[in-house]
């Protein structure tokens, strides 16, 4: 917790100085000008020591302008344990701050050491023409040749790769000069779009720019360009690729057997494949094919290899579907702007018949026994109405969320999203009591059941470029984060602890998707 704070803190200083103007300063001393030099009032907030290196000279900034002047003052790279503020004055237009480096054997460390201090300064008006000086009483800054942006750059050009998440930096001194130490990981390499994504750690000189080491490390086996839409763990993927040819588009399901590594069209169609799922005996496969205007289910008989159309005359609105069981498919026509009517169709007897009609637009929505939970379109919210209701007549609102789905007999779960924080959390209904619970404090991108107490949970990281992956009990409320990725959607396999995920290419105009197959195992997780 200790080291989240203190991310969380290094962040906000990171983004005050790119956000503040900067204001003169100097580490020399005073200016002799006859005049005696004054103490200034002041009181210190806060001192970190930063390893953000974001910038590695000897700054001040001003933070506000109110009663106290609020200023942050930098010290540029010093090796020390901490700082301390020995007095603040002032002289004719100047604001000397005199600082001394700690140094304990056993904290020292390099860093940027930074203080957040109040000023009572009398005249603010002329606040903008002040020279404020850092006077350095028992240290020198550390100079660099090459700063953390150089650097990184360097490494970008020179490995051909460009990160779409944030590297770990850490610097480091040696006997003979000091080290950028940088830890990539998920990235792929910029001239090869078929390239595996890899672990990347390279240690650079900070005053020649020489990469003095570097180690590369595959973590997953690309399979195809594509994107996942299903997954059966430890045999199938089922994937659709979008071909273009002029103004002309062609949609392609492919299913891809993770046992011999070997793929087979299923079906091809000008028209959009909106969505496709396995039924529970993997002998079906339901997919929704739309062209703008109306849309259509169909049924893939994976051992006959046929495929019809099994959406009723006069319902081609369909935009939600989910199997009950191997034999029977749920799915939502959208009768009109305010009505919505739910079918099941029977694999065994070949056709479709009516559940229920409700009052309302259905946006998604599960059963569990006779059971079914809905949630209620609203184009203009995220956070929508959940009902349970058992035959669409007898509507119980339990709660405003999105995502929604049966954990098990007794609970839902949904997510919830937070507007004034910009956060989504975990919420759980519970049907025996009735009381609505709050699981987790993390920012919830997405979930996955494993079974009827475990989730995984994919976390939106602070930088949101990329997402931590964790697993969840819901009883003891113990989460375990397991690794962390660029992508928000990925299919699990628990038992080797692996994921398959379709990603963007990080090369620019490149709109296609690649699936890879990530061992989670090789991420690094622990080293952040």
């Amino acid at each position: 917790m200790k080291k989240i704070i203190s991310l969380v803190f290094l962040v906000f200083l990171s983004v005050v100085l790119t956000s503040c103007n900067t204001i003169q300063n100097s580490d020399t001393k005073p200016a002799d000008n006859g005049l005696k030099e004054k103490p200034i009032e002041y009181e210190i907030e806060k001192i970190v020591l930063s390893k953000g290196y974001q910038s590695l000279e000897p700054n001040i900034e001003i933070l506000e302008k109110n009663e106290d002047v609020k200023i942050l003052v930098s010290l540029g790279l010093v090796e020390s344990s901490g700082i301390k503020i020995d007095r603040i004055t002032e002289n004719n237009e100047e604001v000397n701050i005199y600082t001394n480096r700690l140094l304990e054997d056993d904290k020292t460390q390099l860093a940027i050491p930074q203080a957040i201090i109040n000023l009572k300064i009398s005249d603010k008006d002329n606040l903008d023409d002040i020279k404020f000086n850092i006077i350095n009483q028992n240290y020198d800054p550390i100079e660099l040749k090459f700063g953390k942006s150089q650097i990184l750059n360097k490494i970008y050009s020179q490995f051909k790769i460009s990160p779409n998440t944030t590297p770990i930096v850490d610097l480091v001194r040696t006997k003979e000069s000091f080290i950028w130490n940088i830890d990539f990981s998920n990235i792929s390499e910029t001239d090869d779009w078929k390239s595996p994504l890899i672990n990347l750690n390279v240690k650079a000189d900070a005053n020649t720019g020489e990469v003095v080491l570097s180690d590369k490390e595959v973590i997953s086996e690309y399979i195809d360009n594509g994107l996942i839409l299903d997954y059966i763990p430890g045999k199938y993927l089922l994937y659709k690729q979008e071909e273009i040819d002029g103004e002309e588009s062609t949609n392609i399901l492919w299913l891809y057997n993770l046992q011999n590594k070997k793929k087979e069209k299923l079906y091809e169609t000008n028209d959009l494949i909106y969505s496709a799922t396995f039924s529970p005996d993997n002998k079906n496969i339901a997919f929704i094919e739309n062209d703008e205007s109306i849309s259509n289910i169909f049924l893939i008989n994976t051992d006959e290899k046929t495929t019809n159309k099994i959406t009723p005359v006069d319902y081609n609105h369909t935009w939600n579907m989910k199997w009950k069981d191997e034999n029977n498919l749920y799915f939502i026509n959208n009768d009109s702007e305010n009505k919505s009517t739910l079918l099941k169709y029977s694999t065994t007897e070949k056709k479709s018949e009516e559940v229920f009609s409700v009052g309302k637009v259905i946006s998604d929505f599960d059963f569990k026994n006779d059971l079914i939970v809905f949630t209620e379109y609203d184009e203009k919210k995220l956070n929508q109405n959940i009902y349970i209701t058992r035959d669409g007549s007898n509507l119980v609102t339990i709660d405003e969320g999105y995502k929604i789905s049966f954990l098990n007999d007794s609970t839902i779960i949904y997510l919830k999203n937070l507007q004034n924080e910009n956060t989504n959390i975990l919420s759980l209904y519970s049907l025996e009591d009735n009381s609505k619970i709050t699981e987790t404090g993390v920012d919830v991108k997405d979930y996955i059941k494993l079974d009827p107490n475990n989730l995984l949970i994919i976390a939106k990281n602070s930088s949101n470029k990329d997402y931590t992956i964790m697993k969840y009990n819901t009883e003891n409320k113990f989460s375990k984060p397991i690794g962390e990725i660029t992508g928000e959607v990925l299919f699990y396999d628990e038992a080797l602890n692996k994921c398959y995920i379709s990603l963007s290419p990080p090369i620019e105009n490149e709109k296609r998707h690649i699936i890879y197959s990530i061992d989670l195992n090789k991420l690094n997780i622990n080293k952040k």
